[in-house]
């Protein structure tokens, strides 16, 4: 029998569960699928998230709330539903009537996928070990692709949907968080992929000022090319006329948008909506964060374009950690058939139409020399194939991950408003995202370090206990917990964590290497990323 479990919030009731977890033996309380903002539904879709409405009596809080209206990548179907701004809490403890309960530091972990796929629910975010470092988990969903992003640049939709339905479960934790034992005061983001760009991106808004207080991104970042849309308006037109509306006008444009089954919109998302100089792009991400522009009586969450905003210093200055993966295009080998001989020979003859949308290069830049300064570096001037195909992997690495991380890391320090600690995960281990796709490559990939401290449903967790991975594992989990608690990952030296990870600045640029043996080193990915610093920095090019 469940024994369940109740907490009074502001908007009512909830009836959750205790669980003991059969991975940790330690017990916690969850409580799933609760509401965070009105069901974004009806003449809602489009808007920004509404505060929840309050209900009476005891509502469950059970099972998971449905996942936003998406393309399942996985599975290649549509799922989801448009009612989904729901969120997962998770606590070891929750207070005593009878006695004053120390309030615990809380992890808002946000997903991944791209911004057009993913969720909270606990399958996918399992906080088994978190929870049983002693923090409190609160999970939440947020409407992803042209339902979460569309924009028409202007007030008819502004855009970034999705990232205000963060700032609204943000601002619900603020409010409710502590009924659960947790700090509202001690409040670290997190996210991997798409949400590293998220937790980004949150830095940067002064909509989220003062609703957190540290930051952890892992194998993403605000810069990666994938995180902002440069043509929204245009798309959002032409989703249009592929859905039978052609108009000029924005208004009628979003109004006739809000009549559309919302999976009837999802499949009209496609390549063909692009701009013809984007089409050809190896993995377009259609529908992410746009710039907004100011619109009387809407809060707006992104004022400036993100490089301009960390140039400036216009940013959240919170303890910050972020890092990547020694080979994060791995991710994509589930997803694309980019080693096939027949793929790489075309993108090797439309190197220039395929790779230079990619790039996001500067307005000053020579595009074909900085396309033969990438075939010198990545491939030797040698043609596309089996023999070079590393450096495909690495490129899309660098160009996709790795750059814009390690420029976001460097304009952070620059102002040294706050500690910025980076690193690189290097283990190459069977809890790698590897073994759960069955991709025989060399490196630690995209997210590694996320399968690591969270309980995925498609990867078995247990692990020899003096294996690598179960001490990568401890100290992955030691290190966060201590940042939670203190912003500090390494307060002091242990046995189990032998090295203090000093913080990135601009005279010692060191990162932490996380393989077998934890060590400290400087200038990561050394020529590589000075390369790409220099073409995003030079007047000419």
């Amino acid at each position: 029998m469940v024994e369940t479990v109740t907490v009074d919030v502001v908007q009512g009731t909830l009836r959750g569960k205790e669980t003991t977890s059969s991975i940790t033996g330690k017990t916690f309380y969850s409580f799933l699928g609760v509401p965070f903002a009105k069901p974004p539904i009806g003449p809602l879709r489009f808007k920004d998230a509404q505060p929840p409405e309050p209900w009476t009596g005891v509502r469950d809080a059970m099972k998971d709330g449905p996942m936003c209206a998406q393309f399942l990548l996985m599975e290649k179907v549509l799922g989801g539903s448009e009612d989904c701004l729901y969120l997962n809490v998770f606590t070891p403890q929750l207070p005593k009537s009878d006695a004053a309960s120390p309030l615990l530091p809380v992890v808002f972990l946000i997903h991944g996928g791209g911004f057009v796929c993913g969720s909270g629910e606990s399958d996918f975010h399992g906080p088994d070990f978190l929870v049983g470092e002693g923090l409190v988990v609160v999970s939440p969903n947020y409407r992803v692709g042209a339902l979460g992003f569309l924009s028409v640049d202007g007030p008819a939709c502004p855009g970034n949907m999705g990232l205000k339905d963060q700032v609204a479960a943000l601002r619900w934790t603020q409010q409710n968080v502590a009924k659960f034992g947790g700090d509202p005061n001690n409040v670290t983001i997190m996210g991997g992929s798409a949400g590293a760009a998220s937790v980004h991106y949150h830095l940067l808004s002064p909509m989220s000022k003062g609703l957190f207080h540290r930051a952890a991104a892992n194998s993403g970042a605000v810069l990666n090319p994938w995180a902002l849309t440069p043509e929204p308006r245009y798309m959002a037109f032409r989703l249009g006329e592929a859905l039978g509306c052609k108009t000029e006008d924005p208004d009628e444009l979003v109004e006739y948008l809000r009549t559309v089954d919302h999976m009837d919109l999802l499949k009209a998302v496609t390549k063909d909506i692009l701009p013809d100089s984007e089409k050809e792009r190896i993995f377009p991400f259609i529908f992410t964060p746009t710039l907004e522009v100011e619109v009387k009586g809407v809060e707006r969450f992104l004022p400036a374009p993100p490089l301009q905003l960390l140039e400036e210093g216009r940013f959240n200055a919170v303890p910050t950690i972020t890092g990547v993966a020694t080979e994060e295009a791995i991710g994509y080998l589930p997803f694309l058939d980019l080693s096939n001989p027949e793929t790489l020979a075309k993108i090797d003859r439309l190197f220039d139409k395929i790779v230079l949308p990619e790039l996001r290069l500067p307005e000053n830049c020579n595009p074909d020399k900085v396309i033969s300064k990438v075939r010198h570096l990545y491939f030797k001037d040698k043609p596309l194939n089996k023999e070079t195909f590393p450096g495909l992997l690495t490129l899309l690495s660098d160009v996709h991950f790795t750059t814009g991380a390690n420029i976001t890391v460097k304009k952070l320090a620059q102002h040294a408003k706050a500690p910025v600690y980076q690193y690189l995960f290097a283990l190459d281990g069977k809890l790698s995202s590897k073994t759960a796709f069955k991709i025989d490559y060399p490196g630690a990939s995209h997210e590694d370090d996320y399968f690591y401290i969270l309980v995925l449903k498609f990867m078995d967790p247990v692990v020899p206990p003096d294996s690598p991975e179960a001490i990568t594992r401890a100290r992955l989990l030691k290190m966060y917990s201590d940042f939670a608690r203190t912003g500090n990952p390494t307060p002091e030296v242990t046995d189990l964590v032998p090295v203090i990870w000093k913080p990135h600045t601009a005279s010692n640029p060191c990162y932490l290497n996380i393989d077998e043996e934890l060590s400290l080193k400087t200038n990561l990915f050394g020529d590589r990323l000075a390369f790409w610093e220099e073409i995003y920095k030079s007047e000419n090019n």
